[in-house]
């Protein structure tokens, strides 16, 4: 027979186990790294396509933001202190990484560990014409 005790045990062991796996599978998403993204002349590396549609880690620097009411962000592979956005995918800086996420939009130049899905292709912002090559969609950070 299995007395209180007993019965708080198991199911906290449960909890902890169904923690750490849950922090495993967290942590288990693959890295990219600007670098990784491209390769001549703008193509989207084997590894990028690869990684397309699945969630990653990537660490960049948060960049100036375009507006202040906008519902995304943009990382760079350097810290930036002025816009460096084009309007055109041809003009497409290769060190830029567009973030969307529910959280708080931050406004200071600092360096993040974004996790979300990664998104490869063109795509302009319906709400600030914004183009875009990659992103990450429902970031956390």
């Amino acid at each position: 027979m299995i007395n209180r005790r007993d019965c708080l045990k198991y199911l906290s062991l449960g909890g902890l186990s169904l923690a750490t796996t849950a922090q495993a599978a967290r942590a288990a998403a693959p890295s990219i790294q600007f670098r990784d993204l491209y390769v001549p002349p703008m193509q989207f590396s084997p590894q990028a396509r690869q990684l397309h549609g699945r969630t990653v880690q990537m660490k960049g620097y948060v960049a100036p933001p375009l507006k202040p009411d906008i519902h995304f962000f943009v990382i760079s592979r350097l810290p930036l202190f002025e816009c460096p956005f084009c309007e055109e995918e041809a003009q497409w800086p290769d060190n830029i990484v567009v973030v969307y996420s529910k959280q708080t939009i931050p406004t200071e130049v600092m360096t993040l560990n974004i996790r979300g899905r990664l998104e490869l292709g063109t795509k302009t912002d319906r709400k600030t014409g914004f183009v875009s090559r990659v992103r990450l969609m429902d970031a956390r950070y």
